[in-house]
Formats: C-alpha cells, structure tokens, sequence
C-alpha cells in the first residue's frame, strides 16, 4: 500500500471522527488514529483490528441500558428528537434483526398479529419464534404497473372488522417501489379498533428529514406505534446500521425484554452506531441540500424512459389520495412487460453496459437515484437502457406474474415449522399438503406459501413460471425446485 493511500485513509478516518456528535467516540476513534498508520503497514486486517478496538467501552453505553446517563442514550434521544417520536433504539445488524423482536414484542403465542403479505421475509420467520397466529392482508396487483400496491384504509378497516382479536398490524411503508399508501388514515383506523400500528420503512428512513422535496408522508408523521427503518438501505449509514422508533411506552418496554433474549449481539459495532448519528446529522444540517439534485436526476430518468417504446413509468399519475399517497421522486419504476423482453434479461444487458439497477422481476425494472449520482451517470444509464432495449419485439401481450392468492392456513408456522415431522415430495405432489418451509420469491421477497398453509396449484405454477423467468426463490432447499418439504405427522 502506497504511502499517499495510507494519508488519504488516515485523513478519511479523522474526517469521519471529527463529524461525530458524540464526545466519547470522537475522542475514542482521535486515539485511534494516533497508531493506525503503523497498523495500517500490516494490510486491510490491521486497521480492522484498531478500528475493531473501539467496540467495547463502558464509558459509550450500551443498548442494553436505555435509561442510564451515556453518549448512546444521549444519541438515542437526539434520534428520538430528530424523528418526532416517544423513544429511538439504534440497531447495528440491520432491520431483520429489529423486526424479529418486534414482531414478538407485538403478538405472542396464540396471539393474533394482522399482517400485508407483501411483508418481508423476516416476519414470517418472525412468527415462528413468537407462536402468534398471522392473519393476512392481500395487497392489490396493479396489472399496468406489475407491482403490489398497499391496503386503504377502508380495507384496513374491514380487515379488522373480520378480525376483531388482532393485536396489532404490520404493514411495509412506503413498498420496495416508493409507493406510499393512505399512511394517516391507516393510523386513525387502527386507532377506532384499538389495534397498535406498527410500519416496516426500511425504504423510508429519509422521508421525515426531507419535508418540501415531494417526498411522501412518513410513519413517523402519522403516529405510527412502532416503526423499523433502514437507515443504511437510503441513507449514508454503514451497512447493517438499522433504527427502531417508538411512540408506545409498553411496546419498548416490552421489547427491551425481547431484545436481551439474544436477538440482539452483546459485541455490537460502535462503528455502525457513530454511522447512524453521522447519516442523521447529515440530513438534518444538509439534507434537501444533496437529494435535491437526486430528485432532478430521477425525473430525468423517469423522462427519457417514458418515452421508450412499450415501457411504463410510475408516476404522479398513479396517486390517488386513497390506496396511493404518494410516491418517492427517486424510486424509478419501470414495467417492461410490453417491450417483449423479462426485467431479467433488460437488467442483464444494463450490467454489461456498466450500468446498475436496484432490482428487476419479470415484469419490472427498479433504479434508485441517490445524492452522489451524477448527470454523466444518469445519462450512461439512459443510453444503456436504450440498448438493452434495441431490437426488442414489442407489441406483445404481457404476461401477467400476479401473486397467487393467499393460502389457506392449517396450522400455525410455529407448529408446522418447529413441532413436525417432515417429508420431500416432488413439487407436483405437493398440492394439497401442509407447507413445512416458507417460500419466496426474489425479488421483491414477500413469501407465496407460508409454513403451515396449504399449498394450491396456483401457488406450484407461480413459482415454477417465477424460476423459469429468472426469479430465485428464497428459503427451498432444493435450488431446482423440484422437491417441497411438507409435513407428515404433526406432535
């Protein structure tokens, strides 16, 4: 390693320490670059092992303690403070890892939980470790678009109606797509039947820090009981760096209970921690400053790609004040299904432009537009989706991937999945038996058939038409499938 590089990292190091809010790791992270070129001699692993070295300190706090004196809890309140809500916890082994225990903090054993199925994967593995009892929301299939779009709150409403012994609700808002729904009004619904609210935003931790750039409503605006967010996923945490917000005292007292039962590690990274208040802080002193532009650059994608033969771009247009508030001006959503060529094969062809894409279906093509993109890049992208469609057949009757419906259930995922025996059989043997695994679809990842439920031929011929299209499906042993795991004999 070049000298010059050694300064530049070491310069980069006392940048980011100089940044941070909290007194004790600036003070920490300053020591450690008092040693680290001399480390830094020994390659990449000995700067990971100084940098490692700021990981456990008492004098920092711990989230284990969320009421004692400690620049943590002093960052946790200047969250708390910066997001509107009651109490926020930091997370540093990503969002999974915040929905697990609040999934079980929500709904116990034999408890009922109300949950849109378009959920991510972590709520159904969520339920199995709670024993709750999911009742679920089917989202609508928007066939022009190809995407799912979220629950009004009338259906909310009837949803609850028909479930009078739900708990509480979760819902994904705003969806992978940008897509917020009638956030407020959900709220309020859930408020009449009094069933606590909680909202997976992992694709929406900027939305609140971003009022005035035609960013939809947030969940913390609403009043949401509970919310989990990515702040890595959209912001400029270190991976894995996650927050969950309360604004229901019982809910974090509960999940402080949860979250001693392992579901969070003791060597948490004070490294990602310092990230998720720099990413904050970010977007509190410069925020609408560097998305600004983001938002320029994705209306100039949407633009030029609205204007290619046989693709369709979500838009403003698709609001409609009551399944459809607003959408996120960076997410650019393109269905593709009346070009003649998969997401699968347009995203393909982009890589090999040296292009990017966020994630493709069969039907779609995702891009995400965020600060540090530039116009160069956004025109390359432009020009590499011109060429992933050159030649394409067009004019062809698309071909609809909509979600089978919702299975039926036979027992709980706890039951099917923890007190079972079980078998493989050959997938076309499988219709009618009990799921003994959750399956889904990637991407976007909400599960087709839940452990438990009771698998349908049309849930069998979605996911071998997903497969052959190019989709993977997650948690199948069997990478072909050609096998299911069902249960045999229940205890």
């Amino acid at each position: 390693m070049a000298n010059s590089d050694l300064q530049t990292i070491i310069g980069q190091i006392q940048e980011a320490a100089s940044d941070l809010r909290s007194e004790a790791v600036s003070h920490r992270m300053q020591r450690v670059t008092n040693t680290v070129a001399s480390e830094l001699r020994g390659g990449i692993l000995g700067i990971n092992a100084i940098l490692d070295d700021s990981v456990s300190n008492k004098e920092l706090g711990t989230v284990f303690d969320l009421w004692s004196p400690s620049p943590l809890n002093a960052m946790r309140a200047n969250l708390a403070r910066a997001y509107g809500v009651m109490e926020s916890v930091p997370g540093t082994s990503g969002t999974t890892a915040l929905n697990v225990p609040a999934v079980i903090t929500l709904a116990r054993e034999g408890e009922e939980i109300g949950i849109c199925r378009d959920a991510h994967i972590s709520i159904p593995a969520a339920i199995v470790l709670s024993g709750a009892r999911p009742s679920y929301i089917e989202p609508l299939y928007d066939e022009e678009l190809g995407i799912l779009l979220p629950p009004t709150a009338g259906e909310v409403d009837e949803f609850l109606t028909a479930h009078p012994r739900v708990k509480a609700l979760w819902l994904t808002l705003p969806t992978y797509y940008g897509v917020q729904g009638d956030i407020d009004g959900i709220v309020q619904v859930c408020r009449e039947h009094g069933v606590r609210i909680a909202i997976d935003e992992a694709h929406g931790p900027h939305l609140k820090l971003l009022g005035g750039l035609s960013f939809p409503r947030s969940a913390e605006a609403a009043g949401a009981d509970l919310i989990t967010q990515s702040t890595h996923k959209v912001m400029s945490a270190l991976n894995q760096g996650s927050i969950i917000h309360f604004n229901d005292s019982e809910l974090l007292r509960r999940y402080e209970e949860m979250q001693s039962l392992g579901f969070v590690s003791t060597s948490f990274s004070f490294l990602i921690l310092s990230s998720i208040e720099h990413a904050v802080n970010q977007m509190l002193t410069c925020g609408k400053e560097i998305w600004a532009p983001a938002v320029r650059l994705a209306r100039r994608l949407r633009t030029a790609a609205a204007a290619m033969p046989g693709v369709r771009v979500l838009d403003e247009s698709a609001v409609d004040g009551a399944r459809v508030t607003g959408i996120d001006p960076t997410r650019v959503t393109l269905n593709v299904a009346g070009t003649g060529i998969s997401g699968f094969d347009i995203e393909e062809r982009i890589f090999r432009m040296g292009g990017v894409t966020e994630m493709a279906t069969p039907e779609v093509v995702l891009f995400l537009v965020s600060p540090g993109i530039s116009r160069t890049q956004i025109d390359a992208t432009i020009e590499a989706l011109q060429y992933a469609l050159h030649n394409a057949p067009g004019c062809v009757q698309a071909q609809l991937f909509a979600p089978p419906p919702i299975p039926r259930r036979v027992m709980t995922p706890r039951q099917a999945t923890m007190h079972s025996r079980r078998e493989r059989v050959r997938v076309r043997n499988a219709v009618g038996r009990v799921s003994a695994e959750t399956i889904s679809c990637y991407p976007p990842g909400q599960a087709i058939v839940v452990a438990g439920e009771e698998i349908s031929k049309e849930a069998v011929d979605y996911l071998s038409r997903a497969v052959s299209a190019g989709a993977h499906l997650k948690r199948v042993r069997d990478d072909n499938f050609r096998t299911w795991e069902v249960v045999c004999e229940y205890e």
